[in-house]
């Protein structure tokens, strides 16, 4: 998909996601009416909230079998996610009496997202967090590392984040389709620049309750979306993925369920 300029790839996907091209074919609300009931519908609103990222983490800070272990952490205990903002930057040009006109002159994109993840007991996001932020050592100021390491590669990862529809569409595995994803957002060059310990240590005697800890990522450029890259690619990085929580998977609530008085 990621042929042409950007009016041509976002041309592409407009016709994917509107009515009149590819995709399903769904229908638009009735004209000059926000009305879309009824049976014969073939469209819904947006529903938030379902969603998975995947993590690509720096393999010089996370070696051997940690990195699997610390992407899991992180890709299982996410709960929110809040993305970058893109703003069109305008110059204004003052004419007599006040009268003005605006012009664009630019486009900027924030190259930040926090994602939020649930803390479990020996905080093991807060370890991860502190492991990629290892590029440097807070006692000395400096980085642990070489000067022919003391590069991008070795600290900066990627992340995808895809938005899905509240559905599974695969029966056997379970796992994502390319329908089932509404937008994906690709960003690369990523890496964090906050280390929640304050959250993670704060405590009052008067209150009890879990914790989520709020991390900020920096990544580079502009992230990819369905403009750049197809729906059926992205799907396919996510085959390992459950669509759902396994609630009737294997040793889960459902089986042990079945088996409790057995």
């Amino acid at each position: 998909m990621a042929t042409g300029d950007i009016l041509t790839r976002l041309a592409t996907q407009f016709k994917e996601n509107t009515t009149g091209g590819g995709g399903d074919g769904r229908i638009t609300p009735d004209a000059a009416t926000r009305d879309i009931g009824g049976q014969f519908r073939s469209n819904q609103p947006y529903i938030s909230g379902y969603f998975q990222v995947l993590f690509m983490l720096p393999e010089m800070l996370f070696k051997a079998g940690d990195s699997a272990v610390a992407k899991k952490w992180l890709q299982s205990t996410v709960e929110g996610f809040t993305p970058h903002t893109q703003t069109l930057n305008k110059v204004d040009v003052m004419g007599q009496g006040q009268v003005g006109s605006s012009f664009i002159a630019s486009v900027a994109t924030t190259r930040e997202f926090t994602c939020t993840f649930r803390e479990y007991q020996n905080m093991p996001i807060l370890n991860v967090v502190r492991r990629w932020a290892g590029i440097f050592d807070p006692f000395t100021g400096v980085s642990p590392l070489s000067g022919p390491d003391f590069i991008p590669s070795s600290y900066k990862g990627a992340a995808c984040v895809i938005q899905t529809k509240p559905v599974r569409s695969q029966e056997q595995n379970q796992s994502f389709a390319a329908g089932d994803i509404e937008e994906h957002y690709i960003y690369q060059g990523v890496f964090p620049t906050t280390i929640p310990v304050d959250t993670a240590a704060a405590s009052d005697i008067t209150g009890n309750d879990t914790v989520q800890l709020s991390v900020t990522f920096s990544f580079d450029g502009a992230p990819l979306t369905s403009a750049e890259i197809e729906k059926t690619t992205v799907a396919g990085w996510f085959s390992d993925f459950k669509a759902f929580d396994t609630y009737a998977g294997p040793e889960k609530y459902l089986d042990k369920g079945q088996k409790l008085f057995g």
